[in-house]
């Protein structure tokens, strides 16, 4: 059972709270899981409700966390980065919070910024249950189906790509 509930937890831990961006990435997790439950290593349910509880859950207590911390936040801000963070959610609004599960980091700062700005709660729980839906579900099932049809031997190192691409788009470039 540990199996299941470990990466909800993990999923929770990295939403949900500030340190949630020294995380490891929660993609990368989603990733692996799904091409195990392809591999029939580990069964879909009860995976996929964990991980969406974990998400969700984590979603929640980010903004809680942003409602409670609110008014401190805004002072300790620097005015230009709140007002930065004002215009992306009356710029995106919805949208931010239906796609920031799939961006590292934003999905620890999102439900932050949501909660300590006053966005309303049930249009916020809502959007968050759909965003960490599509999250958890959309990645996991996108593995789960390849790990049936392509062989372990060239699954993983295409996932292991996809780990390290992130990193190489980082590297600095030579000046020049």
């Amino acid at each position: 059972m540990w199996a299941y509930l470990t990466p909800a937890l993990v999923l929770f831990l990295e939403v949900g709270f500030p340190f949630g961006l020294l995380v490891p990435g929660g993609d990368t997790l989603l990733l692996a899981l799904g091409a195990l439950a392809g591999e029939g290593r580990l069964a879909l349910f009860p995976l996929l409700p964990l991980l969406f509880l974990g998400a969700f859950l984590g979603h929640g207590v980010g903004y809680g966390i942003g409602r409670r911390l609110g008014p401190s936040l805004k002072k300790r801000f620097p005015p230009e980065l709140l007002r930065k963070g004002e215009g992306v959610l009356a710029r995106f609004g919805p949208l931010a919070l239906l796609l920031s599960p799939f961006v590292p980091g934003l999905r620890t700062l999102v439900p932050l910024l949501f909660g300590a700005l006053g966005f309303p709660l049930l249009p916020y729980l809502l959007l968050s249950a759909l965003g960490s839906l599509l999250w958890t579900q959309g990645l996991v099932l996108l593995t789960y189906f390849l790990g049936q049809e392509l062989p372990p031997w060239l699954l993983w190192p295409a996932l292991a790509l996809l780990v390290l691409l992130p990193l190489w788009a980082r590297r600095p470039r030579p000046q020049g």
